[in-house]
């Protein structure tokens, strides 16, 4: 070891199996989610999956809802990871195609994932993971953050059509103000508002579909939404872009 290196010391047994059973319980949760469905993600349940007593399963998870929720942000930060991915295969200064692309990333990841997806994004149990609205507001920014990102980097190359602060109804406008502040979204309030419009329509053509709450008028959903995302690229001044990018 050179004399700059730092000396780790490696993780003792003890603190080795904790981390290893930790890991385990949150992969039968998801497992129980996928097979039987979030009211069936129980304390109980893993206990029985993995051959453990519920109050030993309660030594690593204070309760099934802070179990949940730490399920929610390895969802969320693999959503994320996932976009990102697909995104770097296209340079920043192209906003428009990486967009478009992390348009259809998600869709992709949501209809891959759709048990997954509609326990972050999706109705689920009540109450199941968000008592503590600190760590649900941070893991939720964690994945918004990319859409926003991608939405301010092409504000900033090449912007796109929005309202002036005037045209918005004051409440609205105070509203987005403080959203910008708070979350350091470098846009106008007109801007942003064209941005929540945009996640609007397209979270729920992708949330329509991966739930299957488009079945009982459509077969399959890609060309419905390659048709509304042809629609927001209009929006987004990137048209030009849309055929472009596979």
């Amino acid at each position: 070891m050179s004399p700059g290196e730092a000396h780790v010391a490696p993780y003792s047994r003890r603190e080795r199996l904790r981390i290893a059973t930790i890991r385990e319980i949150k992969d039968v949760a998801r497992t129980l989610l996928v097979q039987e469905g979030p009211e069936n993600v129980t304390i109980r349940a893993i206990a029985r999956e993995m051959g453990m007593t519920a109050p030993a399963v309660y030594r690593y998870f204070s309760s099934r809802d802070a179990l949940i929720l730490q399920l929610r942000v390895d969802i969320f930060e693999e959503m994320a990871r996932f976009m990102r991915g697909v995104l770097g295969q296209h340079p920043e200064e192209e906003p428009g195609r990486r967009w478009i692309s992390g348009a259809r990333a998600l869709r992709v990841w949501a209809i891959k994932h759709p048990h997954e997806f509609g326990l972050i994004l999706g109705p689920w149990a009540p109450g199941l993971g968000r008592e503590e609205t600190k760590p649900e507001r941070h893991m939720s920014w964690v994945f918004g953050s990319v859409y926003s990102d991608l939405v301010a980097d092409l504000w900033r190359v090449r912007g796109f059509p929005a309202p002036e602060v005037e045209e918005l109804d004051p409440g609205l406008a105070t509203t987005l103000t403080a959203l910008s502040e708070d979350q350091d979204v470098d846009m106008p309030p007109g801007a942003i508002a064209v941005m929540l419009r945009c996640w609007v329509r397209l979270y729920g053509v992708i949330s329509m579909e991966a739930l299957g709450h488009m079945s009982f008028a459509l077969s399959e959903g890609q060309h419905f939404f390659e048709f509304e995302l042809r629609d927001l690229c209009r929006v987004l001044d990137i048209a030009e872009f849309y055929e472009e990018v596979v």
